[in-house]
């Protein structure tokens, strides 16, 4: 993906319209042809936390927001803002750092398309919440973070925690899992969330060298738990893929070293619809 816009074409599209134009960077964005076009607007997650005598701390996804139809020519402009990711951190006493909110406003809207970011964890919880979203036609609220990894962005409902989603000690999952060639006219997918990691000295493998699975697009990052004298004694958090929240790093080893990962920046899809 550019930083302004990636023209991805999608398979027997058959058309000249450009099927996904992804922004990735804050901008003025003009359309590059008149039509109706569709727009989602995720916004970042939140960073997970290292820590060493807490549950796994890990970070929430951003909110969603979708307007399903919007007729717009060359002549129009929109105001777009992408949300920042939220930076993990090291260390019990340090909150992780919240993501930023998406934006989209502009001509033929008449409200302000807003995705907030996933909110930080706080150094005295293991949780934290998904961010809100307002104004679209669907506007769905991130997952949370989890002890096995970071929440996940929901396209059809509340975004999913790894606690209560149907995969086992893995982060949470976007529901609308999918290859990126299937994104277009209207539908946005993503990939599975990233596995727990849990190392000890009794372990039968340590996996190297002591990261959290990252997440796929839209989903959060595994959380990695270490203890005892034959774990890896630096950890890492599984970095979240876009919008979604970063995996947890408890380390319970003396002197030891953990950093949760780093929440998924927002991002703006826009799509031109069939006539």
């Amino acid at each position: 993906m550019s930083n302004l816009t990636d023209l991805i074409s999608a398979a027997g599209g058959g058309g000249s319209l450009p099927v996904n134009i992804v922004l990735t960077k804050s901008q003025t964005w003009v359309p590059p042809v008149d039509g109706n076009i569709c727009i989602h607007v995720v916004g970042g997650g939140s960073g997970g936390r290292g820590t060493s005598g807490y549950s796994t701390s890990s970070g929430a996804a951003g909110g969603y927001c979708k307007k399903n139809s919007l007729a717009v020519t060359t002549s129009g402009s929109f105001t777009v803002v992408v949300g920042a990711a939220g930076l993990a951190t090291t260390g019990d006493s340090s909150p992780s750092g919240a993501g930023g909110a998406s934006t989209v406003a502009g001509t033929g809207l008449s409200s302000t398309l807003t995705a907030n970011g996933g909110a930080a964890v706080s150094s005295t919880s293991s949780r934290a919440a998904g961010g809100s979203a307002s104004n679209g036609d669907v506007n769905r609220t991130g997952g949370a973070g989890g002890q096995f990894g970071g929440g996940a962005v929901g396209i059809y409902g509340t975004g999913e925690q790894s606690e209560t989603g149907t995969q086992v000690r893995n982060a949470g999952s976007v529901d609308s899992i999918g290859p990126e060639s299937l994104m277009g006219y209207g539908v946005i997918c993503g990939g599975a969330g990233g596995i727990f990691i849990y190392q000890s000295s009794s372990s039968p493998s340590q996996p190297a060298p002591g990261n959290g699975q990252n997440g796929g697009f839209l989903s959060g990052g595994g959380a990695i738990r270490s203890e005892g004298s034959g774990a890896a004694r630096t950890i890492f958090g599984g970095e979240a893929g876009v919008g979604g929240g970063g995996g947890g790093a408890m380390n319970l080893q003396s002197n030891s070293y953990s950093r949760g990962g780093r929440g998924g920046d927002g991002i703006v899809i826009i799509q031109y619809l069939p006539a």
